[in-house]
């Protein structure tokens, strides 16, 4: 994904859908996605996640109640299959829409693992598909009765805001490995690479990922000297090799394989070819390493 995208990726959105929910043989309201649909607040376990959609009356009226709006937020990769509940929304107070729109922000909690879940479906994929279950409800009539309508408003979420809402809440791909944050510059640079690396997956940088990875084994290599240690140890059966011994070959095969990604050699690994899972495998396995540290 270009850098203009994610520095304004709400200009990228598709033409959004309007949902006309009709109340009344009179009362309608039409919902539309605001400039700026998503945000995500850091919360206990989770996230904080505010919707905000635009809502207007389709005709004057001067005595219009005033509406409690909800939703149920789904995602998935299009808007016909694979839609998974993601929240439920409410908004914080009634709204009494005029025929001009106004913005409206509906607010629910998502946790973190929800959010890795939600990751995991897109799968670098460009956009994810939003399907909101509207529900709008209010008290009118003579005599008053509770009335209201429901239906579902679905658009393109860029993945450039996504995974910057993502970045504010710090949240993993898929598996969270605490790597302590250090003063020794060697160190933090390699948890960097790292941080760089998960970036790289969200956008479906594959390759790029693990040249990030493979400079992040560099730094342990150089902190553990493990190909010192190798080399000292190769000789021995494996059986015979102690535990620093054999920490230090998994490290050079990590780093092995990780060069595979970075070289294009004949007859080797210029046929190699790495899926998602191989990555993420590669990835997870080099911050655990770089947490022993």
């Amino acid at each position: 994904m270009d850098n203009g995208r994610l520095a304004s990726p709400w200009n990228e959105r598709l033409s959004p859908m309007t949902l006309h929910l009709n109340i009344a043989s009179t009362e309608a309201l039409a919902f539309e996605p605001a400039r700026r649909v998503l945000r995500l607040w850091p919360a206990v376990g989770g996230a904080q996640a505010q919707l905000s959609v635009t809502i207007r009356r389709t005709s004057e009226r001067k005595d219009a109640p005033p509406y409690q709006v909800s939703a149920a937020m789904l995602i998935g990769k299009n808007s016909s299959r694979d839609r998974r509940l993601l929240t439920h929304l409410t908004a914080a107070h009634l709204t009494n829409p005029s025929h001009v729109a106004t913005e409206l922000t509906l607010t629910g909690f998502v946790s973190h693992e929800q959010l890795r879940v939600a990751e995991s479906l897109r799968e670098g994929a460009e956009h994810i598909w939003v399907t909101l279950q509207i529900s709008a409800t209010c008290v009118d009539g003579d005599p008053a009765q509770l009335v209201g309508g429901t239906g579902e408003l679905g658009f393109d979420l860029p993945s450039g805001e996504w995974a910057q809402e993502l970045e504010g809440v710090d949240v993993g791909s898929y598996v969270e490995i605490l790597v302590p944050l250090t003063s020794d510059n060697e160190h933090a640079t390699a948890v960097r690479r790292l941080r760089k690396a998960r970036e790289l997956i969200r956008d479906n940088h594959l390759e790029e990922a693990l040249g990030e990875t493979r400079k992040a084994v560099e730094a342990i290599r150089a902190a553990d000297g493990t190909p010192a240690t190798v080399r000292q140890a190769r000789s021995k059966s494996p059986r015979d090799r102690d535990q620093r011994e054999r920490w230090a070959f998994l490290v050079e095969d990590i780093f092995s394989l990780l060069s595979g990604a970075a070289h294009d050699d004949p007859g080797t690994t210029e046929h190699f070819v790495w899926t998602r899972e191989d990555v993420l495998a590669l990835v997870t396995a080099t911050a655990g390493l770089l947490n022993r540290l």
